[in-house]
């Protein structure tokens, strides 16, 4: 392996890392919000959806731990001196692929959630 090959791949790693703690930022607002909610008045009839958001975000708080996880793993096993021998190159280049597919699939859940969240926060819970 070169070192450029090996750079690049650090590098994607860190972006995914800071992209991961955009979103985790983010899930934190979309729970401070709820909580906002929960705090004042709300009708009955809506506990049932705003516990199924609760929900979500508590699952994709999961899941973006999990992810983070994997990309320290990546990037401990990237930082490893004798990482080009023996194919353990190959094996961290197929793991690099299988964690872009993971983080690909987290940044569409994280949109459609965002985007659910957010239509039935205008619908339900309009800003003055």
């Amino acid at each position: 392996m070169t070192n450029g090959k090996r750079a690049a791949l650090i590098e994607e790693s860190e972006a995914w890392r800071r992209q991961l703690a955009l979103l985790e930022d983010e899930n934190i607002h979309f729970k401070t919000r709820l909580a906002g909610i929960l705090r004042h008045d709300f009708r009955k009839d809506q506990l049932e959806q705003l516990e199924y958001f609760q929900n979500r975000f508590l699952k994709m708080d999961e899941q973006l731990s999990l992810l983070r996880h994997e990309v320290g793993e990546q990037l401990y096993l990237l930082s490893q001196a004798g990482m080009h021998q023996n194919g353990q190159f190959k094996k961290v280049q197929d793991l690099q692929k299988r964690l872009e597919v993971k983080i690909i699939i987290v940044h569409e859940n994280f949109s459609k959630l965002s985007t659910e969240f957010n239509g039935y926060l205008q619908e339900h819970f309009p800003l003055p």
